[in-house]
């Protein structure tokens, strides 16, 4: 096959897929103030889609990469600055520049050559199902595959994912949505010393995957922003003892707790039990902090309880808007009966049809 100049060989494009996750048992126990824990999520799509292309660069394109994403209205540019790809510019998108720069730094790109990045998504942004880490590893595992030899293990990707988010990009995290966008499936992620993380498949048998197709119901909310909230739980979990301290970390350690649960009743194939601790969870999420449970997720509970769902999850670290999955009741019909009330609940709000997905994939095109 002919080679570029130094050496890179040439491909028309790859696409790489990542899926999002729901109902996050043994959030926040993944964090830096939250650990030692545990979480057990589920992967679902349609996630993240990034297409990376190699393009002849102009002469006029002083930056060598270009950012599409029609759904934030991006279309710029991004390279290295005097100080290298450490310090990416122009600075305006660090979580995509840093996972650029990541790769790239270690590759030498031929002057004349650069790259075309696309990214899409079915899940609107903040919707707090993970997607932000979705993108980064889809951008990680596309650039890893079109010019770094694709010789990056699952492992090192999500781990990676996770420093560019957390460290290079200076954005909170806890690791477990990046692990679940790589691994796909159902997971159960031992957490500490944070950010080290043990990844175990949950096994799902055929007929729970197709039980949780047909009955997740998931409905996102307006854009997630809880920051405020969040820095009080930071500082209840941080504090030097007291009661309201003890609460929080006897809350925490339920979360956990609860993850274990949660992953040995869908290996089971107890879809209606892991229902019910979704719920707990939720409760317990509650009880970390009232403000973690908002007043949409409030309403959209009480619909799918007057419709007879099993369970529900505010997912991620809830707050001000953000998602909840339900898990509809299992006679036919019923996750579109729920569907269609929660829709006509609130204008706003929009169900999106979220099924159990693979992890990260890479296609050559």
């Amino acid at each position: 096959m002919p080679r570029a100049p130094g050496g890179l060989i040439p491909a028309r494009s790859v696409v790489a897929r990542a899926p999002v996750r729901v109902a996050d048992v043994g959030g926040w126990t993944d964090t830096w103030f939250g650990s030692p824990g545990q979480v057990c999520s589920l992967a679902v799509g349609p996630g993240v889609e990034v297409a990376a292309t190699l393009v002849a660069r102009g002469t006029g394109d002083e930056l060598p990469v270009r950012l599409v994403s029609s759904a934030v209205g991006l279309d710029g540019r991004t390279g290295p600055s005097d100080d290298g790809w450490a310090f990416p510019l122009p600075g305006e998108h660090p979580l995509l520049e840093h996972a650029v720069g990541t790769v790239l730094e270690s590759v030498a790109l031929p002057h004349d050559v650069g790259i075309e990045i696309t990214i899409s998504g079915a899940v609107p942004a903040g919707a707090s199902l993970g997607t932000s880490a979705a993108v980064v590893v889809a951008v990680l595992g596309s650039l890893d595959a079109l010019v770094a030899g694709g010789e990056r293990s699952p492992a090192e990707l999500a781990r990676l994912a996770h420093w560019v988010e957390t460290v290079a990009a200076g954005r909170e995290s806890g690791v477990q949505d990046q692990w679940s966008a790589v691994m796909g499936g159902c997971g159960l992620l031992a957490v500490g010393p944070y950010p080290e993380a043990r990844h175990e498949v949950v096994e799902l048998s055929s007929s729970t995957v197709r039980a949780l197709g047909r009955r997740l119901v998931t409905v996102v909310f307006e854009p997630h922003d809880s920051s405020a909230v969040h820095h009080e739980v930071i500082h209840l979990l941080t504090a030097c003892g007291g009661a309201e301290h003890d609460r929080a970390r006897h809350a925490m350690r339920r979360l956990a707790a609860l993850a274990a649960e949660a992953a040995s009743a869908l290996e089971h194939a107890d879809v209606d039990r892991w229902a019910g601790i979704l719920s707990e969870s939720t409760e317990v999420q509650g009880r970390l902090h009232p403000g973690l449970v908002g007043p949409a997720h409030h309403a959209a509970i009480e619909v799918a309880r007057s419709l007879g769902a099993t369970g529900w999850k505010v997912n991620g670290a809830g707050g001000a808007g953000g998602s909840l999955t339900v898990i509809a009741a299992s006679r036919s019909g019923a996750a579109a009966e729920l569907a269609a009330a929660l829709s006509a609940t609130d204008p706003a709000w929009r169900v999106v049809d979220l099924t159990p997905a693979p992890g990260l994939s890479v296609t050559n095109v």
